[in-house]
């Protein structure tokens, strides 16, 4: 017996239709899997975002404040000009955070701005 004749002989049901059919099936897969992760990953923020809101409005009125003058000295301190660039990133997340209290007025509603707004590119 030759190489040629021991191979066997693969026979899909239907032919060459369906494992064209079979292909088509799977190519959605991908796009699925992607858009199903994205919409995790938005839920998942939208719950965090919550729920930091929900632990602030938790606190005491006191509490509250305490925590909201040490993220402005914080802002103050580390994220105005002249600022090191590593900082960046931790100066939006403070910022973001500042935002969320109901207390959040005048000085530290500036500093927000500041931290929040786009940066103007040329």
């Amino acid at each position: 017996m030759s190489v040629a004749t021991s191979r066997r002989l693969r026979v899909y049901p239907g032919g060459r239709h369906a494992r064209g059919q079979a292909r088509r099936t799977n190519d959605w897969l991908l796009p699925a899997f992607f858009v199903l992760a994205v919409a995790a990953v938005l839920i998942a923020l939208a719950t965090s975002h919550s729920s930091e809101r929900t632990a602030i409005r938790a606190l005491s009125g006191e509490q509250r404040r305490a925590s909201l003058s040490r993220i402005v000295s914080e802002l103050k301190q580390f994220c105005g000009e002249g600022r090191a660039s590593g900082l960046e990133g931790h100066c939006r997340e403070l910022a973001s955070f500042a935002a969320q209290f109901d207390e959040c007025r005048g000085e530290c509603e500036a500093l927000v701005r500041h931290e929040l707004a786009p940066v103007p590119r040329r």
